[in-house]
């Protein structure tokens, strides 16, 4: 793997007026990672830090370049390539997560990144940064905008904070969502298709972004369950994991985020 990854891109979501919305993508064959800034009036509030460094880098060069202050920045959960990148680029800004998750990347943050580095090397930030402040759901007036922060278990990951912003009909709602790009499935998926359907339900939004791929609107929320229909069908279908890995890419051969099927097989399909 070279030192030097294609560029992610950066898109503008949403602009009220007084509110932007930016989102920087990880090309696909490295994750589609999709991390956000909300350009308030006189902050920014961030979410999620991407995987390799170099990503990391670029998001806060997004930043920088709003000449704003970064007040908060969310971990929305505790997978590592939504915030190991961010150990160079933001070591100091005020990093927010729920509890578990601040108590699960103290646990398991140091394993990750000396692991990684190990495989990837310079490709992988050279410090970890660990949330050390508490969000709890409920909502919260910043920078004159209404935040509505949500626990929402048993989906892609065990805990995730999904923010929503009511003023501008957006939901971060990161690996609840995975936009044309393969998830990263390791158990029963009747719950993370509850969530989607829920948030597909709510008539208040329209605009969704994942932690993978591009920003989403409802009808992307309609493909992604059916995706994992699709996927859980497989699985049933299933004898071995080379079996299920080809019938997956079979079926979505468009989808980007191929390596993460690697990922996760040996835990769906252990000791076979």
């Amino acid at each position: 793997m070279s030192n030097q990854l294609p560029p992610a891109s950066i898109h503008l979501v949403k602009d009220n007026g007084k509110v932007k919305i930016h989102t920087l993508v990880a090309p696909a064959p490295f994750f589609a990672n999709a991390t956000h800034i909300i350009e308030l009036p006189d902050e920014l509030v961030l979410v999620d830090g991407q995987f390799f460094a170099q990503y990391g880098a670029a998001f806060r060069r997004l930043a920088d370049n709003l000449h704003k202050p970064v007040t908060r920045y969310y971990v929305t959960h505790d997978h590592p390539d939504h915030y190991l990148g961010m150990g160079d680029a933001f070591p100091d800004v005020p990093v927010y997560a729920l509890p578990e998750i601040i108590a699960s990347i103290q646990k398991v943050g140091p394993h990750e990144l000396e692991e990684k580095q190990r495989q990837m090397g310079s490709l992988i930030a050279s410090r970890l940064v660990v949330p050390s402040h508490v969000v709890e759901p409920g909502e919260e007036l910043i920078g004159g905008e209404r935040f509505v922060f949500q626990r929402v278990l048993d989906t892609e990951s065990p805990a995730t904070l999904v923010i929503k912003l009511p003023e501008l009909g957006v939901v971060i709602a990161q690996d609840i969502i995975y936009h044309n790009t393969h998830a990263f499935i390791t158990g029963p998926v009747h719950n993370w298709k509850t969530a989607l359907l829920q948030l597909s339900a709510d008539k208040d939004y329209d605009t969704f972004l994942p932690g993978h791929g591009l920003p989403a609107d409802k009808a992307d929320l309609d493909n992604a369950v059916a995706y994992l229909a699709r996927v859980e069908k497989i699985k049933r279908a299933s004898r071995t994991a080379d079996e299920y890995r080809q019938a997956v890419l079979d079926a979505y051969p468009n989808y980007g985020g191929t390596k993460l099927i690697d990922i996760y097989l040996p835990v769906l399909f252990p000791n076979k």
